[in-house]
């Protein structure tokens, strides 16, 4: 039955692939190809020539063709093939066909038909080639702009980026790429250009898209990302892909990783662009290994230029050893474990046994012994072999046969069977130490001694006495008194704190508890302090507070150095128990006379009031008028003593005796003053001065009046009766200054002290003792009316210029 080349095309495609595939297999480029990919897109290519071939027009082969010879061309060249191959490819093809077909006795040709055909073949072969040559030309340029990216990247953190940059610009529809580095069992990104996966996530192997490539080792295309059930990882659903790309980067059998490539504006990747990345992933492969391989040759380097300056250094470390063991002063001896000789020796042990570092060489060590320490030798020796190190003192000989005592430690140095190979020793002549310990035996002797002696005087002393160290405050010694005092058995403390943790916080005579840098003897240790009789109340055993009185003072050394403290403390209770008694006493007394002096005026007024009577009588005879004079004067004398003593008492129980300002003129007051002071003696002289100034203020006229009367009545009765008393005021600003001046004896240096105490009368020179009521108040009273003013009083006294009392008194009462 006569068949048509197009019906042979459909019925034996398989036959004309199979012996097409042998004569392709004779390519070298073809023979690892697999069967799958060897035949690829060529049936298809059969059956679009048939179909031509039935149409019987050559017209439009290259729009039947389609995409096949494209598609042919570009796995050919991801395949490795070259122009040449390809073109064999298709020649091998046609020729399979005609040698079959010419071969069967039934073949019918057809011209028209045959023409088609060999049109369509060779409408493929350009298409194929064009393409090839195209898609060749844009893989070689991306190719040349990832290689010129990595000239300038020398390790993978900064190539990654710039690959991917290329592949961005190179394949315009990729939004996002992204490559992942195995670590261990996880995919790890490294670098990202476009928005999608951020570096350093992480996607398990398996696991989602990038997993299943990297577990598969296969490239993966999915065109619809943002639903495809494949696609699990968060970072890639939510990048709003459409069509996503993975292709595994391998070496070999080893997988290094996963790069990918994302577009948001097609559902397809064109096999160009698939053919291109995986190129361009092959590449990236290379120069990534490239990359690792100058990572781990720099940290080859970088580790044996380490060790190369490790063993310099330690060149440099065994050359100062052998400087340090040639220099140091302490004797050094390297001796021989197996037969116990020295096998080295430093100069120090050799001069302290008096020979030469070349005599001792090979000597037997007990050699160095004196010879009543021999006996002991091995027993040290064993000891040094059992114990990391050990330490001993020996009696070693000199050359001369002298002898020294010397400290040793040995340490001893095992071989890996942990046999002892070798000990090194150092020696230490301790001559000097063994005196110095003897005198320090001594010296601790004699201190023991001396503090003996103080603890005995210590004892001894009234006052309690104990010392502290700098700066701890620790408490080294108290005296018996100490304990007699405070009812409590003294131990030695740590410091300040423990001991009053142990025996209570003393307290301020006010009863507030001393904080600890309060206390005497901290501020003595701490800030060189001394403290003189400071009172305080510390707590006994039985629960009592007794006052005490307490000194300290620091004790330096000779730069001055505070290094201890020393306080001591009285028992002042009775002697407080005692001033309590008194002054109670002399409350009750002053009050006792406040009482009388106040009492005692109502019968006085009695008195006055009938002489007053009795004065205005014209009856009364001469000698009675007489008598009843006295009795008034006596009265009058009575009144002033009264008042004196109120106003003492006012001054000791009432807080000070009361002040009543008003407005006024100090001249009058003095001017009555001393008017009055001329009536009571008119036979002396009285002068009174007044120099030019102001003297208003706000004053108490009546009490100034009596200090006035007092200070003239004491001048005129302490002066020679010829002498003359003399009164001067002046201004002083905001103060008026009052002057009483008499010639005469001057008073004792001793006595002006005490001139405004209280009850002092007797007959003193100068202004005295007492005033004219001779309770010897007069100048106390004169005191406590200045001082209530805000005034003071000063007296000088000379026998050149006499005795002068100074009151100086503010205008205006001072705040």
């Amino acid at each position: 039955m006569p068949i048509l080349l197009a019906e042979f095309l459909l019925q034996q495609r398989e036959s004309i692939m199979s012996a097409w595939e042998v004569e392709v297999r004779r390519i070298p480029a073809a023979q690892a190809l697999p069967r799958l990919a060897l035949r690829d897109g060529l049936p298809r290519l059969l059956e679009v020539v048939a179909s031509l071939m039935r149409r019987g027009s050559p017209g439009g082969v290259g729009d039947g063709l389609g995409d096949i010879p494209d598609r042919h061309a570009i796995e050919r060249l991801g395949e490795g093939f070259d122009l040449r191959q390809v073109v064999t490819e298709y020649r091998l093809l046609r020729a399979c066909v005609l040698r079959l077909w010419t071969s069967r006795e039934n073949a019918t040709h057809r011209p028209e038909a045959e023409l088609v055909f060999h049109e369509a073949m060779d409408e493929a072969v350009a298409a194929s080639v064009s393409r090839y040559s195209l898609a060749r030309e844009r893989t070689l340029q991306a190719l040349d702009r990832i290689s010129t990216a990595a000239l300038g990247s020398a390790d993978a953190a900064e190539l990654l980026p710039a690959l991917l940059q290329v592949l961005r610009e190179t394949v315009a529809v990729v939004d996002v790429a992204a490559v992942l580095l195995l670590e261990e069992d996880v995919l790890r990104v490294q670098s990202v250009v476009g928005s999608g996966m951020a570096v350093g996530d992480v996607v398990r192997m398996g696991e989602g898209f990038t997993g299943t490539i990297a577990a598969t080792r296969q490239p993966l295309l999915v065109r619809a990302a943002r639903t495809d059930s494949r696609v699990s990882e968060p970072s890639l659903r939510d990048a709003d892909l459409s069509a996503l790309f993975g292709v595994p980067l391998l070496l070999g059998a080893q997988l290094m990783g996963v790069v990918l490539m994302g577009s948001r504006a097609t559902h397809e990747l064109s096999e160009e662009d698939q053919f291109l990345f995986r190129a361009m992933a092959a590449r990236t492969t290379a120069l990534l290994l490239q990359a690792q391989a100058h990572a781990r040759e720099r940290e080859a380097r970088a580790v044996a230029e380490a060790s190369l300056e490790r063993l310099r250094e330690s060149e440099a470390g065994l050359r100062r050893w052998a400087q340090v063991f040639k220099r140091l002063g302490v004797g050094v001896a390297v001796v021989d474990a197996t037969e116990e000789r020295l096998r080295e020796v430093n100069p120090a042990f050799a001069r302290m046994h008096g020979y030469s570092p070349e005599e001792l060489t090979g000597r037997r060590l007990e050699d160095t012994y004196a010879p009543e320490a021999r006996g002991v030798l091995p027993r040290h020796v064993a000891a040094a072999n059992s114990k990391p190190s050990h330490e001993y003192e020996s009696l070693h000989m000199r050359k001369d046969g002298t002898r020294f005592p010397a400290f040793t430690h040995v340490t001893a140095f095992k071989d890996e069977s942990g046999r002892v190979e070798q000990r090194v020793a150092t020696v230490v002549d301790i001559t000097q130490r063994r005196a110095m310990e003897m005198d320090r035996q001594r010296l601790l002797g004699a201190i023991e001694a001396e503090r003996a002696r103080l603890a005995s005087v210590l004892d001894q002393m009234p006052a309690g006495v104990f010392i502290a160290d700098a700066p701890s405050g620790r408490l080294v010694m108290a005296s018996r008194q100490v304990e007699v005092i405070t009812g409590r058995p003294f131990h030695p403390s740590t410091s300040m704190q423990d001991y009053m943790s142990d025996n209570g916080v003393s307290l301020h005579p006010d009863g507030r508890p001393y904080a600890m840098e309060e206390l005497p003897l901290t501020r003595s240790l701490h800030h060189g302090e001394v403290v003189q009789g400071e009172e305080m109340l510390i707590p006994r055993e039985d629960g009592q507070n007794i006052a005490v009185l307490l000194s300290s003072a620091p004790i330096l050394d000779r730069e001055g150095t505070i290094v201890a403290a020393v306080a001591t403390m009285v028992d002042v209770s009775e002697r407080r128990r005692a001033q309590e008694a008194s002054l109670q006493a002399a409350r009750f007394g002053e009050r006792l006379i406040a009482i009388v002096s106040h009492d005692l005026r109502n019968p006085l007024n009695a008195i006055q009031l009938s002489a007053t009577q009795l004065l205005h009588s014209e009856a009364l005879p001469e000698r009675e008028r007489r008598l009843v004079t006295r009795i008034a004067r006596s009265g009058d004398r009575m009144k002033r003593m009264i008042s004196e003593l109120l106003d003492f008492t006012r001054g000791r129980l009432g807080g000070g005796i009361p002040i009543q300002r008003t407005a006024g003129d100090f001249r009058a007051v003095v001017r009555l003053g001393v008017d009055e002071l001329e009536a009571a003696w008119p036979e002396r002289k009285l002068a009174f001065r007044v120099e030019p100034g102001r003297y208003e203020g706000e004053w108490d006229g009546d009490r100034l009046l009596q200090v006035v009367s007092n200070l003239g009545g004491n001048a005129l009765q302490y002066s020679p009766a010829d002498a003359p008393v003399s009164f001067k005021l002046y201004d002083d600003g905001d103060f008026v200054v009052l002057e009483v001046q008499n010639p005469g004896e001057p008073i004792s240096p001793e006595m002006l002290p005490r001139l405004f105490d209280p009850f002092r009368r007797g007959a003193m020179a100068g202004v005295g003792g007492a005033s004219s009521s001779g309770l010897g108040l007069g100048l106390y009273i004169v005191e406590q009316v200045v001082k209530g003013h805000g005034g003071r009083i000063e007296v000088t006294s000379t026998a050149q210029a006499g005795t002068t009392v100074r009151v100086t008194l503010p205008r205006l009462p001072m705040a």
